[in-house]
C-alpha cells in the first residue's frame, strides 16, 4: 500500500540529509572500541549520517538493530520545560510548523529507520491519539501491513480526568517487524503479570510437592501445567506500569524531563523483542531510561536527542557506563 498526500517528501537515497562533519565524527566512531553511542543532533540528520558512515558497518558487524524505540513529539503544540524549572526548556512538542510537517518528517524517519534495523528487528513507536492514526497508515507502508505484530494500549493512569469530556488515560504503543523472522521472548519474566485472585481462587487448586500452586489444561490432547507463582503472558494492554505522573517524584529513577519514561516499561520492550548483546536504538533518547534500561538488560544501545536537555539528562543517568558522545 502506497499513500499519497500533497508535499510527500521523497529520498532518492538516504545520503541526502547526512551531515558531513557529523559523518567524520562517526567515522572515528567506527574505530573506537565502544558500541554504544550517544548523538546530539537533529533526529533525521543523525539517522542519515549514521547510515552513511562507516559506523553502520561496525553496527552491522555486530549483528545490527535489534530493536529500535521511537518516542516523538505527540504534537500538542506546546513548549516543555524541565519540571520545576520553568525557564529552562526540554523540548519543543511540535516537530515543523503544522501537522503536515510532522507527518513529513515522520515518514522520512522511519525510511531510514526501516533502513537500518537488521532483517529480524523490530520497531516500537510510542504515540497517542493526536497522532497514532497518521503514522500507523505510515508503518502499514513502509513495514508492510502484515508485519503489524502488536497495537499496544499502556494505560497511563495519570490521574487527570476531564469533566468536560473523556479524558485520555492510555498511550498507544505500534509495533512492527521487518520480516516474519522476529525476536520475541515470550518466556521472558519481565512479559509476565500476576493472576487475579479471583482466578486464583477458581483455578489454581492443585499443589506440587514444593507446595506450589498450579492448574493443568489440555490443548490438542497434550497435558500442560502452569503454576501459579510464573504468571501469565501479558496481553496488548498494559495496566501493570504505571507512568511516572503516577508516581511520586521522589522515586529514585525521577530525573525532572517532563516527558520520562518508566524504566520497567523499557525493560519489558527490551526484554520483548532483544537478546543479551543485542543493540537498541532510541532516535527521540529523551531522558534516557530506554538507554538506563539496556544497561541493566546487558544490552548494547545507540540514543539520539536534539534537545540539550535531553542529552544533559541521559548523560547524568550512564555516569558510570562506557560509551562515546557525539554533537
Amino acid at each position: 500500500m502506497f499513500l499519497n498526500w500533497k508535499n510527500k517528501p521523497y529520498l532518492k537515497n538516504s545520503k541526502e540529509l547526512a551531515n558531513n562533519n557529523l559523518l567524520k565524527k562517526l567515522n572515528s566512531y567506527s574505530q573506537e572500541s565502544d558500541i554504544n553511542l550517544l548523538i546530539k543532533s537533529e533526529n533525521n540528520v543523525a539517522i542519515s549520517s549514521l547510515i552513511n558512515s562507516n559506523a553502520f558497518e561496525k553496527i552491522n558487524n555486530f549483528g545490527g538493530v535489534k530493536l529500535i524505540y521511537v518516542d516523538p513529539p505527540y504534537f500538542t503544540e506546546k513548549l516543555h520545560n524541565m519540571k520545576g524549572k520553568k525557564n529552562t526548556i526540554a523540548y519543543e512538542d511540535i516537530y515543523g510548523h503544522s501537522i503536515e510537517d510532522y507527518i513529513n518528517k515522520m515518514y522520512i524517519q522511519l525510511k531510514l529507520l526501516h533502513e537500518i534495523l537488521d532483517k529480524s528487528g523490530s520497531i516500537y513507536v510510542h504515540v497517542d491519539y493526536r497522532t497514532s492514526s497518521y503514522l500507523r497508515i505510515i508503518l502499514d507502508e513502509i513495514f508492510g501491513a502484515k508485519n503489524l505484530k502488536g497495537y499496544i494500549i499502556w494505560n497511563i493512569d495519570n490521574g487527570a480526568k476531564s469533566k468536560k469530556n473523556w479524558s485520555n488515560q492510555h498511550n498507544d504503543i505500534l509495533v512492527y517487524s521487518k520480516s516474519n523472522n522476529f525476536i520475541f521472548n515470550s518466556s521472558s519474566k519481565l512479559l509476565k503479570t500476576k493472576y487475579s485472585d479471583s482466578s486464583l481462587k477458581t483455578h489454581f487448586r492443585k499443589k506440587d510437592f514444593n507446595g506450589r500452586l498450579y492448574r493443568e489444561r489440555t490443548i490438542n490432547s497434550k497435558s500442560y501445567k502452569y503454576y501459579a507463582d510464573e504468571g501469565k503472558l501479558i496481553g496488548s494492554v498494559w495496566n501493570d506500569i504505571k507512568s511516572m505522573e503516577a508516581n511520586s517524584p521522589l522515586m529514585q529513577e525521577y530525573t525532572y524531563y517532563p516527558t520520562q519514561k518508566p524504566i520497567s516499561l523499557l525493560s519489558r520492550i527490551i526484554s520483548a523483542s532483544s537478546n543479551e548483546g543485542d543493540i537498541i536504538l532510541d532516535s527521540f533518547c529523551g531522558s534516557g531510561s530506554s538507554l538506563v534500561a539496556a544497561n541493566k538488560l546487558n544490552r548494547y544501545w545507540i540514543g539520539i536527542d536534539q534537545s540539550k536537555e535531553a542529552i544533559k539528562t541521559t548523560r547524568s543517568r550512564l555516569e558510570d557506563n562506557n560509551y562515546l558522545e557525539i554533537n
